[in-house]
């Protein structure tokens, strides 16, 4: 089997691509490091891990600093490996959406009803316009850890 370096250089090759190559080394990623950050609540949604449970995912933005416009994410799987533990997972994932503040607390909960739920974060989505967070961000083994530590608009 012979491969076609030309038509590899032409599709992929060639001055533009030593271009990007330099461009991606420029604006290489940088890790966020533990802190304190600023941030706007962007996205929060129902969604689904990647073993198929229920999980919610938020994604806030940085307003400030060295780091402004990298994201902060929260994941909280709703659903355990052994059922017995699932109301301790949804029990978690309701604290986090209560340090938002920004419904009361007693409107948030679980009813048993995932499209029920689902209309909970989109309304608390909605409200958090115009919101800032004050997060915290620090590093549990392999994972990013998030904490809610003040609310301000």
């Amino acid at each position: 089997m012979s491969i076609d370096y030309e038509k590899w250089n032409k599709e992929f090759g060639g001055a533009e691509a030593v271009q990007a190559v330099k461009e991606a080394k420029e604006n290489e990623f940088k890790e966020l490091p533990n802190g304190t950050y600023d941030c706007k609540l962007e996205k929060l949604e129902l969604g689904e891990s990647s073993k198929g449970k229920p999980m919610v995912k938020a994604m806030f933005r940085i307003l400030r600093g060295e780091y402004k416009k990298q994201c902060l994410f929260y994941n909280g799987v709703m659903a355990a490996n052994k059922p017995e533990y699932n109301g301790f997972m949804i029990h978690r994932v309701l604290e986090f959406l209560r340090s938002l503040q920004i419904l009361d607390e007693s409107e948030i909960d679980f009813d048993g009803d995932f499209a029920d739920f689902n209309d909970l974060l989109l309304d608390i989505a909605e409200e958090s316009e115009g919101i800032t967070f004050e997060i915290d961000k620090s590093q549990d083994g392999e994972y990013s850890k998030i904490e809610i530590i003040d609310v301000y608009e």
